[in-house]
């Protein structure tokens, strides 16, 4: 089969339509997960032993379990339990029209928070603890501490690992496709399917996806520049 150059310019459109939707569940979910990260690396930092071994197991059933298996849970589990909670706390839930953007955006979110949370502990770590002495011996108070010393190196060092997971989650979107959510490659596989040719279909969707992640990568680079010109004076 000859491939089609003409076909091919015509499958970006149908694509491109439905990027907001893949940027929708992005960055939800990356901003979730950074949340949630935030919330299990303080956890396990805990004095508590009991709570920081919880969240320990916790972040290691997380990173075991794929993706897939979340969004399958939540799409095909989640009515029952939702429609037997209405029923008790006496509010309504449309079967015929479930959250799916919602339910994808938690399943995505929750498989990103244990990375979250290794990624702040580790940018913690390469801060030397002289620095906090330094600060106490100063009168800092700990807010005071966190958001004028701390923090601004954090971010330096995090955000390589932030574009990072934001880009591979970014392809993780695609699948949502699995659970009736028409993203980039939702709407690809639908636009292959209509055409009958799929040898086009999805090369130009590895193209726009490629172009997205360029897009992404040169932001990132420049926000970690610019973010880090504190630490050559």
């Amino acid at each position: 089969m000859s491939f089609d150059f003409h076909y091919a310019i015509t499958c970006i459109e149908p694509i491109l339509k439905k990027l907001p939707v893949t940027m929708k569940l992005t960055l939800w979910s990356m901003a979730i997960a950074l949340l949630g990260g935030i919330l299990f690396a303080l956890m396990k930092k805990s004095n508590n032993k009991i709570l920081a071994n919880v969240c320990r197991l916790t972040s290691s059933f997380l990173k075991g379990v794929p993706i897939l298996v979340f969004l399958y849970f939540f799409y095909y589990s989640m009515d029952d339990i939702l429609h037997a909670l209405g029923g008790t706390f006496r509010f309504e839930y449309d079967l015929r029209n479930p959250p799916k953007i919602q339910m994808a955006i938690v399943a995505l979110s929750i498989s990103y928070i244990p990375y979250m949370s290794d990624m702040l502990l580790s940018a913690l770590d390469t801060i030397p603890k002289g620095q906090f002495e330094a600060c106490y011996a100063m009168g800092f108070t700990k807010l005071q501490m966190m958001i004028r010393i701390i923090i601004p190196q954090l971010i330096v060092v995090c955000i390589p690992n932030i574009g990072n997971h934001f880009v591979n989650l970014l392809k993780a979107t695609s699948l949502a496709y699995m659970v009736t959510i028409v993203e980039m490659m939702g709407a690809a596989k639908n636009f292959a399917v209509k055409n009958q040719r799929f040898l086009e279909t999805y090369i130009m969707a590895a193209f726009v996806y490629w172009v997205i992640f360029i897009m992404f990568e040169q932001l990132f680079q420049l926000i970690e520049r610019h973010s880090g010109k504190y630490l050559k004076r």
